[in-house]
């Protein structure tokens, strides 16, 4: 009998607490009704506004700036690099308009990246920098390519550092086609400072991890032709 009514005051205490809960969130509620409901509005508002730009603005601008980028790359891929970038003044209105345009798409922050490349092809290496820098995007090969066409960039300049820091950002990449090529360049610009035993090591790193695994681009098939001409002039 005692267990018995021990177990009822237990049940009793929990059922007194989430009264107790319960009356406190109702008190809660009233008191802050006037701020619940403008949160509440205020969500409501956003996502109804986010919903009516992606719809009404974000998603045809896509689509349209999709139907550019196919013309632009055509241009591209045959070196057409002033129609590519300025536009034919009929059915493309070139990258740089499309990056101004459409800057919200992912298709307009492509068109960038392309300007950008286009830009360094031209030698125009400080245009080159102040769009790909922009360039932020979920292709890893073109985001790496990026990174290192401004080490490229800055090679041009005459800013080997910075230049080190960019071809160093692009052979973080998983993909085998691009990390040995940009290691191989960091490497060559250390030779250029002088500083032997940093190239070895990466034309080293190459040997050791891509050899076995990637061949037919020169920066692998020739690696120890770099790892040799670097210890030569390393004197050792």
């Amino acid at each position: 009998m005692a267990k018995k009514v021990n177990n009822n005051k237990e049940e009793n205490s929990e059922l007194q607490a989430i009264e107790g809960a319960l009356s406190s969130s109702e008190a809660f509620i009233e008191k802050n009704q006037k701020t619940l409901i403008i949160v509440l509005c205020s969500i409501i508002v956003i996502i109804g506004a986010w919903l009516l730009f992606q719809n009404l603005y974000l998603t045809p601008n896509e689509e349209a700036a999709e139907k550019e980028m196919a013309l632009g790359q055509q241009y591209f891929a045959a070196q057409q690099y002033e129609l590519a970038l300025n536009g034919d003044s009929v059915d493309f209105s070139g990258f740089v308009a499309l990056n101004d345009d459409y800057s919200l798409t992912k298709s307009g922050k492509l068109a960038g990246a392309y300007a950008g490349l286009i830009y360094y092809k031209l030698g125009e290496y400080d245009k080159a920098i102040e769009y790909l820098s922009d360039y932020s995007g979920s292709d890893d090969v073109l985001n790496y390519t990026v990174q290192g066409t401004i080490g490229d960039c800055y090679v041009q300049k005459g800013e080997a550092e910075k230049a080190i820091k960019y071809f160093s950002k692009a052979a973080e990449s998983d993909n085998i086609l691009v990390s040995p090529v940009y290691m191989v360049k960091a490497g060559l610009v250390y030779e250029s400072l002088g500083q032997y035993d940093k190239a070895i090591e990466l034309y080293e790193e190459v040997k050791s991890n891509f050899t076995s695994k990637q061949r037919g681009i020169p920066e692998v098939d020739d690696i120890d032709k770099y790892i040799i001409a670097a210890t030569a002039k390393n004197g050792k």
